[in-house]
């Protein structure tokens, strides 16, 4: 699967989720390495059928007659000798090792799919953190607006007597309070369109659709589980791993088994007839090379046995603990959402109005403006967290899989 043309990208208009994560899938600098690795892998199957341990050995010699008998004339004839030998494999070792190459060819490609669900999380991750980071540099701006008209005001009333200059001058600090967070909101949008850059290897970030970033329900935990233990990769690549084992430890045992030698050739030896000769011969198995490669085999066999124990009783409260958090993150947002960010607003309004007609002092105004500023950075805050909650769950139950 190639990566997404850049220009179909910016022909379809704003980056959408969907489009960010399927271009992490094939463009992700890590994606892309892992794609290199399962073409290696692919090249192991090469030549690996071959039943012959070495080549096959051509040999020939020159035999002439150099002692005269006693009292037996010598023979002018020249005496040689040609033959061909080798071994081969008849224990199907070389079938043993296709079939090795072959499960390293599958490890390969569990790999490449962790790695695209990897690469997948973290474009979802950026793509929701710009969509935040913009929210927050929105609602910053609209801060610094109503801040920048409380200055003015400020300056008038103290142009007509009726403030003081520590009224202006806490405006004037509150203003430049509120110009330095939305430099923070500025630097931290920067920062996850870089983000979003880098997971998706593009040089540039792109405009982003418009989202409302409304955290849904999700499935119960069982259901979860259940997929989980069924699509999670990292279970899939454990098991991957451990089929390769088992298909060394076949390969090991097989290529200990005595191999089947042969020998054939012709023989012209002076003053005797020439005659051609066939043979057979057997390896003796009198020292086993590969007893240090079987039990390693067969030790790392049981440690990826363990780990796979481990990584399904992992599983179970990685699930468990996700879902757990995403619904409290849930409740949070309805909280803030729904009773205190009205409140804070409302207030706001009211003490601004109330200030205005000289009824509240500056100080009662710049507390209740912040106040409403850090119940919205909490919204926004706790919103971003319940994404990073969701993609986790979505992770852990293996919902990021291509």
């Amino acid at each position: 699967m190639s990566p997404i043309p850049l220009f179909l990208l910016f022909a379809a208009g704003p980056l959408t989720l969907e489009q960010a994560m399927a271009r992490a899938r094939t463009a992700a600098p890590e994606v892309q390495v892992a794609n290199r690795l399962v073409q290696e892998a692919e090249a192991l199957r090469v030549g690996q059928g071959v039943p012959f341990p070495t080549n096959p050995r051509f040999f020939a010699d020159y035999r002439p007659l150099a002692i005269e008998l006693a009292g037996q004339p010598v023979d002018p004839r020249n005496g040689y000798n040609l033959g061909l030998d080798g071994t081969f494999e008849v224990s199907g070792a070389g079938f043993a090792r296709v079939e090795e190459a072959e499960r390293r060819v599958a490890l390969a490609k569990a790999e490449l799919t962790q790695e695209q669900a990897s690469a997948a999380a973290r474009a979802w991750t950026a793509w929701v953190e710009v969509q935040v980071a913009e929210q927050r540099a929105a609602r910053v701006q609209e801060v610094l607006e109503l801040a920048e008209r409380v200055a003015s005001a400020a300056r008038q009333r103290v142009n007509a007597g009726v403030a003081g200059d520590p009224e202006l001058t806490t405006v004037e600090a509150e203003l430049a309070i509120v110009k330095s967070q939305r430099l923070e909101a500025t630097r931290r949008q920067n920062a996850a369109r870089l983000a979003l850059a880098q997971v998706t290897d593009l040089d540039e970030p792109l405009e982003l659709a418009p989202s409302a970033l409304e955290p849904g329900a999700v499935e119960d935990e069982g259901t979860l589980l259940q997929r989980a233990l069924e699509r999670r990769p990292e279970l899939t690549t454990l098991k991957a791993r451990l089929a390769v084992l088992d298909a060394m430890d076949s390969r090991l045992f097989r290529e200990s088994l005595p191999k089947v030698g042969f020998n054939l050739g012709l023989d012209a030896a002076p003053a005797s007839p020439v005659f051609g000769y066939l043979g057979l011969s057997v390896e003796l198995p009198v020292a086993q090379r590969n007893q240090g490669p079987r039990a390693v085999a067969a030790a790392q066999r049981e440690t990826e046995r363990a780990r796979l124990q481990a990584q399904l009783r992992r599983v179970q409260r990685e699930v468990a603990l996700a879902r757990r958090n995403y619904e409290s993150r849930r409740a949070q947002i309805a909280v803030l959402t729904t009773e205190a960010l009205p409140a804070a607003r409302r207030t706001q309004q009211l003490i601004e109005q109330g200030w205005r007609a000289g009824r509240f002092d500056v100080f009662r105004l710049t507390t209740a403006t912040r106040d409403a500023l850090r119940l919205e950075q909490e919204r926004l805050e706790t919103l971003l967290a319940a994404w990073t909650d969701f993609i986790e769950l979505q992770r852990a139950s293996g919902g990021l899989n291509p």
